[in-house]
């Protein structure tokens, strides 16, 4: 009898190894649109095409997803309702860090800085893109910027390091507006080991990573202190900055670590590229969740997928010293400082 159930046993178990394939439809491959235009600054455009859930992700595909489109403008309207300046763009590669760009080349090539006169606050600009023969299209206004009321760098009570600070900050909030805040950062200073961890190499970030998004509609009116973490890899931005510090190097010699010098972008959005910046922060923690429930990006671009937003920003540049107070926007920026 015992055998009879063994033998019965192993025929249930074999009997499920049946190898099941799925004949799965291929996705549609569209045109990936990451494009922004913010006051004194010429529009930028990078575009991708987008990978089937399923293709292989290798240096390769990484390197094919950028892609080349045939004609891309933007354009606003007059006050008496008629189209105003065009702005072609064109490929450029502006460092070996970014991908190709499509932007205002002779704005690029005159090395100016700011002072571009067609972006300006509360007007609406419209882009339109020639690929593959689709025409893909988006708007974007480009709201009121609404300053932070200052900073400040404090130690971080649950660091294991004392080095290890946050960024904090007060905001209040127009009560007569409703706002969208983006809040992106990067590193202009940071340093690290070289090989021989004996020495030190500044390795800044090379773009703005995202921090967070979202509406004023719970904090209306209110003034509030927040903190702006460091951005990771995958998940929430949780992370610290770096103080000045030492290290102890193996042949007893100290190594002296400059503190991080960070750059806060604090900008006002429209509703429409806030919805997608705000789907990424969440889609970005539940990465690696196989129990969150999957998040579509909301997009604005018609025929395609992605973001055309305008941005109202100011900027401010936070060294990492403990206690010290920035209240001053930072000025002094470059084209390679919005990206």
């Amino acid at each position: 009898m015992r055998y009879y159930l063994f033998f019965l046993l192993s025929l249930t178990l074999f009997s499920c190894q049946e190898e099941i394939t799925l004949d799965l439809p291929q996705s549609e491959v569209k045109l990936v649109v990451e494009g922004s235009i913010e006051p004194g600054f010429p529009p930028y455009v990078i575009f991708k095409k987008s990978e089937g859930y399923f293709d292989p992700i290798n240096t390769t595909s990484i390197d094919n997803i950028f892609t080349d489109v045939d004609t891309v403008k933007v354009w606003c309207y007059s006050e008496s309702g008629e189209m105003d300046t065009v702005r072609y763009l064109q490929k450029i590669s502006i460092t070996d860090t970014l991908p190709p760009i499509y932007t205002d080349v002779d704005y690029i090539l005159s090395g100016a800085e700011k002072n571009y006169g067609f972006s300006k606050e509360n007007k609406t600009y419209y882009l339109e893109v020639k690929w593959n023969n689709q025409t893909i299209t988006a708007e974007t206004t480009i709201p009121t910027a609404t300053a932070l009321d200052c900073l400040w760098v404090e130690k971080r009570e649950t660091a294991e390091k004392d080095f290890k600070c946050d960024i904090r900050a007060i905001y209040s909030d127009p009560i007569d507006q409703q706002n969208n805040i983006l809040i992106k950062s990067k590193r202009l200073q940071h340093f690290t080991f070289t090989q021989n961890e004996c020495e030190i190499k500044d390795k800044p970030d090379d773009i703005l990573q995202l921090v967070d998004a979202g509406s004023d509609i719970l904090i209306n009116g209110e003034s509030f202190e927040t903190y702006f973490p460091r951005p990771k890899e995958n998940g929430f931005p949780t992370a610290a900055y770096n103080s000045l510090h030492t290290k102890e190097c193996d042949n007893d010699s100290t190594v002296v670590f400059p503190e991080d010098i960070v750059l806060i972008k604090f900008c006002q959005i429209d509703e429409p590229a806030m919805k997608f910046w705000r789907g990424l922060v969440r889609q970005g923690g539940t990465n690696a969740n196989p129990f969150a429930e999957p998040i579509n990006l909301v997009s604005n671009i018609n025929g395609g997928l992605g973001v055309w937003a305008g941005y109202s920003p100011t900027y401010y540049k936070v060294p990492i010293i403990e206690d010290i107070v920035v209240k001053d926007q930072y000025d002094s920026l470059t084209i390679l400082d919005i990206f």
